[in-house]
């Protein structure tokens, strides 16, 4: 979430390689039913994950 959309970059920062990143995105969105190309999605996702610890 971090990186903005930039997958390359988050898959750097996680030290995975780009494909595995994209793998584990898309069984998120399969599993929990959203979508992460939208920017409040996201807003949502980040924060709760921060207020969770």
């Amino acid at each position: 979430m971090d990186a903005s959309g930039d997958g390359a970059r988050a898959a750097r920062w996680l030290v995975l390689p780009s494909h595995t990143l994209r793998y584990r995105l898309r069984r998120a969105r399969e599993r929990f039913g959203v979508d992460l190309d939208d920017p409040d999605t996201r807003l949502l996702i980040t924060s709760a994950v921060r207020l969770s610890g």
